[in-house]
């Protein structure tokens, strides 16, 4: 009883407050409509995204060196073959240059997007079990590096495996390897959806689940308020002193704060839904305990900080400040190529929500979104443990 009076006070306290109010439930649908409309460029309904190709300039040192009558360094094993495959002619525009500084004069000028170079006897060097690397020079696009990156590792990978045929099996194995590069049947990319039903989603679903997912983690700041102004005028230590355990304190301040944040999430899946067509997947059980989760680690991420922080400034700006950078890192303000950045990502609560999100907008099945649901349980479960024993330690003492 004396929990739930807490948690009525606190809903009371953010129910009266017009700005909290309009922060909390209209400017998410606000931005939803200004991102998915302005970015809807970079979202496509087909299985494909729509990339312009990318223009490639190779360089082919030991023609420049020796001659054209030395050959090409990658023909013999399929090179030709490999860029006149009409899955490569789709994603790259290539152009024979005759020297490295033309290469980087090309796109330096914005006239290429990305430059290969050959080394001198490249055939040669693979077949007599040599070490050899090509130089891959990125420009100033980074979705075009990504994709020539990508195919021209999967013409490498293929390299590479003719060389070990060569050390395992001999010169008749690296015919035989060779044979099959240079097959014209083969296929170095494969196009595929994001789900086994052909489904990928729209520009407005991708950032409704981000913009849910970012402002359920900002519902934390009101717990971050109230246990500031709380330590500021000295009462959590006179609630500590009346016949009220300190577990009932902490959840009634988390429980208030937490049903206006449930709030806040019926109201963005219901208006992105009504207003914007947005499809939220067949399981909304799941969707309900993804929510649940963000918002316990909403505010168990705020206690921490608040009880550690000396103002309640400091606290503000210290967790706002970490809920923007980890939507960065998990592409909720845009899904970023960059391998480092995901690699991070996946340390943020923001990854594992919105990635779980997006597999039920997707149709997949529970035991595939049941995997992020229970890396974000874990994260839960130690910002839970965190922010008790914080508040046990630092919670009520001046």
């Amino acid at each position: 009883m004396k929990l739930w009076t807490i948690a009525w006070f606190e809903l009371r306290i953010l129910t009266r407050t017009r700005a909290v109010l309009l922060n909390l439930f209209l400017l998410p649908m606000v931005l939803i409509f200004i991102l998915g409309s302005a970015l809807s460029g970079n979202f496509t309904d087909s299985t494909e995204a729509a990339i312009d190709p990318a223009r490639v300039v190779v360089v082919e040192v030991q023609a420049e060196a020796e001659g054209d009558a030395a050959g090409r360094s990658g023909t013999g094993f399929g090179f030709k073959e490999f860029l006149d495959s009409p899955e490569i002619k789709q994603r790259l525009q290539v152009e024979n240059i005759t020297s490295r500084e033309k290469a980087i004069q090309a796109l330096t000028r914005r006239e290429a997007d990305f430059a290969v170079v050959i080394p001198p006897d490249f055939e040669q060097r693979v077949t007599a079990r040599e070490e050899v690397k090509w130089e891959l020079i990125p420009g100033s696009d980074s979705v075009k590096n990504l994709v020539a990156e990508m195919v021209f590792q999967a013409y490498l990978d293929e390299a590479n495996q003719i060389q070990a045929v060569s050390i395992a099996l001999g010169p008749n194995g690296v015919l035989e390897a060779m044979g099959g590069m240079n097959d014209a049947d083969s296929t170095y990319v494969e196009t595929a959806s994001l789900s086994e039903q052909g489904k990928t989603y729209s520009s407005f679903q991708y950032y409704a689940a981000s913009m849910l997912i970012m402002f359920l983690l900002y519902s934390g700041l009101s717990a971050s308020i109230s246990l500031s102004e709380e330590k500021r005028n000295k009462t959590l230590y006179r609630l500590n002193a009346m016949p009220v355990s300190t577990l009932e304190i902490f959840t009634g301040k988390i429980a208030g704060n937490g049903l206006v944040a449930f709030l806040q999430a019926a109201v963005i899946i219901g208006g992105t839904s009504q207003l914007y067509g947005v499809d939220w997947g067949n399981h909304l059980w799941l969707l309900i305990l993804i929510c649940v989760l963000v918002v316990m680690s909403s505010m168990m991420l705020s206690v921490i900080i608040t009880l550690l922080s000396k103002s309640s400034a400091v606290a503000r700006s210290v967790v706002v400040t970490v809920i923007v950078i980890m939507t960065f890192l998990s592409g909720g303000f845009q899904p970023l190529p960059i391998e480092l950045v995901q690699r991070l990502g996946e340390f943020t609560v923001n990854h594992w929500a919105l990635q779980g999100t997006l597999r039920l907008m997707l149709g997949a099945d529970p035991a595939q979104v049941m995997q992020y649901i229970s890396m974000l349980s874990l994260y839960c479960g130690l910002l839970l443990v965190a922010g008790i024993f914080v508040y046990r330690k630092v919670g009520y003492h001046e």
